[in-house]
């Protein structure tokens, strides 16, 4: 009886999907509650979901992970935190690119929307994001799409350069995304460009370090020896969904 009961439930949450997503509804919240309701399960973790969590399949159970506690996030954020919603408040305050307090294989999920592109060594993060998943776990990324944001302008990011990162270290780079960021996304030039640059490194900013589309994004994918399969990209509202299955 339960199992039928399962059943009926997830098809009744398919139906009402596929109602929204012919009225023509397909925001990006609706995309991503899409993709999450075919792929998670169980126990995992969301990194990084201020005000914007993510809504999963009923049953799955999250903890929500951040890099300073509720009243930390309200100070960093309070220009950007959306007037009336509410922030969700950490569970474990931990570095969602290493996710020390958790074990290994510990995990049936791991939630990261837009948190890849402000990580510095992306691999690193991906390394240890895949660490904490048991075998056939789930990390569900979304990433910006260059196509359709304020980096449009920007290079993409290269495997090269990825790479290179991992393996000298990412402050090699730090400064010519802050030169990138000032100079493409704040329009600044010359003198004030140098002054801006200056500051965010004194400010140990986290801006958009890589920039992506889903095509390079799935290059940069096929070039890393790490333990996955790739299960799905799809392109959203301004951004794309990326789902990794833990091998």
């Amino acid at each position: 009886m339960r199992s039928w009961l399962s059943y009926a439930v997830r098809r009744s949450e398919r139906e009402a999907r596929d109602v929204v997503l012919r009225r023509g509804l397909s925001d990006r919240n609706t995309i991503r509650a899409d993709v999450a309701l075919r792929f998670l399960q169980g126990e995992g973790i969301e990194i990084g979901a201020l005000d914007f969590p993510l809504r999963l399949p009923r049953g799955a159970r999250v903890r929500y992970v951040d890099y300073v506690d509720e009243a930390g996030l309200r100070e960093a954020h309070s220009g950007t935190l959306r007037a009336g919603r509410p922030l969700v408040a950490p569970d474990v305050v931990d570095d969602g690119a290493r996710l020390g307090s958790f074990t290994d294989a510990s995990l049936d999920f791991v939630v990261a929307n837009h948190m890849l592109e402000h990580v510095e060594d992306p691999i690193a993060a991906l390394e240890h994001q895949l660490r904490v998943l048991r075998r056939h776990g789930v990390l569900y990324l979304t990433l910006p799409d260059a196509r359709d944001s304020f980096d449009a302008e920007r290079e993409r990011t290269t495997i090269e350069h990825l790479l290179r990162d991992h393996v000298e270290g990412p402050e090699i780079s730090r400064r010519e995304h802050y030169e990138e960021c000032a100079y493409f996304i704040e329009g600044h030039r010359d003198e004030i460009l140098e002054r801006r640059v200056q500051e965010m490194e004194a400010e140990h900013l986290h801006p958009h370090f890589h920039v992506w589309e889903p095509i390079t994004f799935a290059t940069l994918l096929a070039a890393l020896d790490l333990p996955f399969s790739l299960e799905l990209i799809q392109s959203g509202v301004g951004e794309f969904v990326t789902v990794l299955r833990r091998q």
